[in-house]
């Protein structure tokens, strides 16, 4: 198969594997009950009865445990397999991946601040002053705020458009990859087949 197939098996392995762990969490899947209805010790001529109750699957606890075993088992071994394809890769995906999430990121920031702009601002201060009479007295004025850039912003979007390139042809490096990288490995449960028909199937 090849790798972009490979992580949908690996998230189907484990969707089934939670699947199997949730059966198991379950006690109403996982005991045996027994109900002693005692009508005797309060009508005498009433008859006692046994009833057991049945779960409301038939899956068998010990052959889920076995399904979660082998299903944990299938996917150890397409970890393995993916690691190994990787390795023979033209370039390191999870370090380009990791890379080029970090230069999206850059990128956001890097545009928010190539779109700053300078401004001005009045806004109003307060002070003090002796009056004739010797008496302090406050006063208000203006207060003028220039904000300019301080960075060469035609310089950054320069920046932006390099590592916009740079991303994008990552990207598509990693898509080619996805889709022609092979992975040794034989799936051994279908890809869309449920829970109910993995057990099915592996308890014959």
């Amino acid at each position: 198969m090849i790798l972009k197939e490979s992580f949908r098996m690996q998230n189907h392995l484990s969707s089934l594997s939670e699947q199997a762990l949730a059966f198991l969490a379950d006690r109403n899947n996982v005991m045996n009950v027994k109900q002693e209805h005692l009508r005797s010790k309060s009508n005498p001529n009433a008859a006692d009865e046994t009833v057991e109750v049945k779960p409301a699957t038939d899956m068998i606890p010990d052959k889920v445990i076995e399904l979660y075993l082998d299903i944990l088992s299938e996917r150890e071994k397409l970890s393995t397999a993916i690691s190994e394809a990787k390795s023979i890769a033209e370039i390191d995906i999870d370090e380009a991946i990791s890379v080029n999430k970090e230069k999206q990121n850059a990128i956001a920031h890097f545009k928010a601040l190539a779109g700053l702009k300078s401004s001005e601002t009045l806004v109003n201060g307060k002070d003090y002053l002796i009056n004739a009479e010797g008496n302090q007295t406050p006063y208000v004025y203006s207060i003028k705020s220039v904000n300019t850039i301080n960075f060469d912003r035609e310089a950054l979007r320069g920046i932006i458009k390099r590592l916009q390139r740079e991303a994008d042809a990552v990207s598509s490096k990693i898509d080619l990859i996805n889709v022609t990288l092979e992975v040794d490995y034989a799936p051994k449960y279908d890809m869309d087949e449920s829970f109910e028909d993995a057990y099915e199937k592996f308890a014959g």
